[in-house]
């Protein structure tokens, strides 16, 4: 989806999301259904980060979801793709783990695609603004106009500050647009899911 650094991988098959690709008839085939996971519990692809620079201003954790259908070419984290690999993880160790992070200035999620699990997403989400007062970034591979305002993925955006939509497009790579991987992908600055700025 973009073109940041790969995420600590917990599945030592990288490329077995290669094997069983799904084809994708509806654009909202992208993130619904989403991936199944027990109550309480998101699937990650590798451990949380700390102090990370490139997914957004300041020190940032970041959270590496797993699950991605959308497969860009050039994709640098594949590893990511399929919906069954990394690890589940306790919504509520999640929220120990960033707790106890320090010096900390928001949270963003990378992936795979983040709004395939929406609800566990937002849930963590709104626990970081209203605890720890950290702002919230995510990525998606998606165009946001495209997105479903019925869907769990649309409850998620409305609790972002900022949006980076749009898939990762190997023929617009360029690594001096800030913060995204390709000159198509958008930052979107949010406020309850409506626009309010575009860079």
């Amino acid at each position: 989806m973009s073109a940041t650094p790969t995420p600590p991988s917990t599945n030592n098959s990288a490329f077995s999301a290669r094997q069983k690709v799904k084809k994708i008839a509806h654009y909202s085939d992208l993130i619904l259904p989403q991936i199944p996971t027990p109550e309480g519990f998101i699937r990650l692809a590798g451990p949380i980060e700390r102090d990370n620079i490139v997914n957004g201003p300041g020190l940032r954790a970041v959270i590496w979801t797993q699950g991605c259908r959308q497969r860009c070419p050039g994709c640098q984290n594949p590893e990511t793709w399929s919906e069954t690999a990394g690890q589940l993880v306790a919504i509520e160790d999640v929220k120990q783990q960033l707790r106890a992070l320090k010096g900390q200035t928001g949270l963003t999620f990378c992936g795979g695609e983040p709004l395939l699990q929406a609800d566990a997403c937002r849930q963590i989400a709104d626990w970081a603004r209203q605890e720890l007062g950290w702002s919230i970034w995510s990525f998606t591979g998606l165009i946001y106009e495209k997105i479903p305002h019925d869907s769990p993925a649309w409850h998620f955006i409305q609790s972002l500050d900022v949006l980076i939509d749009g898939p990762f497009i190997q023929a617009q790579r360029d690594l001096s647009v800030k913060w995204r991987g390709s000159r198509n992908q958008r930052l979107l600055y949010l406020k309850n899911g409506e626009i309010t700025k575009v860079e």
